[in-house]
């Protein structure tokens, strides 16, 4: 990668998906991760099992160990007069985890269903107003199973809200699923790229079910088909110093131990960023 120093590495919510907050935080830790991400969608679980937000900083702490990403902002693309309870929980627990234990970005995706919103780059810079009074970055992730389902049509957005703490998840899943221009990629500025994340698989797909396949047959990066080295390299050559999230979402993985499971994505990551340094 042209980059001038190792970008930090997350171990994304999905990875470790079938873990309790203090069990995840120890494996990754102790894997040699530099930070976690985690689902609003488990905030809200831990508070209702009576974890308190003082309760999430001890752990934190006696780990040394840092949230970094929070998963994942929808509705924001509607109207602000149709966005729905579910859209506006969301973000609501995003802003309140992120206040109790600080992170660095969440991530934002577009609409699950029906067609791509009007409303969206404006919805977008209202996100990133909003997010930058918590300390937060916004990530937008272009995934095929939503209304913002390629490269260029989040571009469009970013660069249309134009705000400073806006920009790009760039997933190889679905850079390589959506078959995206590398030159596309490679015309990004840097700071337009707010995470990098990475993960493996077959080229030819599992099942025609997109979100099925994605959230159950990803490999460990190097473990598959994809050009890993290649979309570091051009990702990073873009000058981006944006961190590395390890989001490898897998029915295999969810049945080895928590601890087993973060080695294994650690030492794999290692191995494919040693290779395109």
């Amino acid at each position: 990668m042209s980059v001038s120093a190792a970008p930090q590495i997350i171990v994304a919510n999905g990875s470790l998906r079938s873990a309790g907050f203090r069990e995840r935080v120890l494996a990754a830790s102790g894997a040699g991760f530099d930070g976690f991400g985690i689902h609003v969608r488990d905030y809200a679980h831990l508070r209702s099992a009576g974890w308190t937000d003082a309760d999430l900083r001890a752990v934190l702490r006696d780990n040394g160990f840092d949230l970094i990403e929070i998963e994942t902002v929808l509705g924001w693309d509607d109207p602000p007069e149709r966005r729905n309870t579910d859209g506006l929980h969301r973000e609501q627990l995003a802003f309140e985890l992120a206040d109790a234990v600080g992170a660095r970005h969440v991530m934002a995706v577009g609409a699950l269903t029906g067609e791509p919103r009007e409303t969206a780059a404006e919805g977008f810079a209202g996100l990133c107003d909003r997010a930058a009074d918590h300390g937060l970055l916004v990530a937008l992730e272009p995934q095929a199973c939503s209304t913002i389902a390629d490269l260029r049509s989040a571009v469009a957005i970013v660069r249309t809200a134009g705000r400073p703490n806006g920009g790009l998840n760039l997933d190889i899943w679905h850079a390589t699923r959506g078959a995206w221009p590398r030159a596309e990629l490679a015309a990004l500025n840097g700071h337009e790229i707010m995470v990098v994340q990475i993960d493996d698989g077959p080229m030819e797909p599992v099942t025609d079910d997109y979100l099925a396949e994605c959230t159950h047959y990803r490999t460990a990066p190097g473990e598959g088909e994809f050009d890993i080295a290649g979309f570091l390299s051009t990702a990073y050559g873009t000058g981006t110093t944006a961190p590395v999230s390890v989001e490898v979402m897998s029915d295999e993985l969810d049945d080895l131990p928590v601890q087993t499971a973060a080695v294994r994505l650690a030492t794999a990551t290692r191995r494919v960023l040693s290779r395109t340094s």
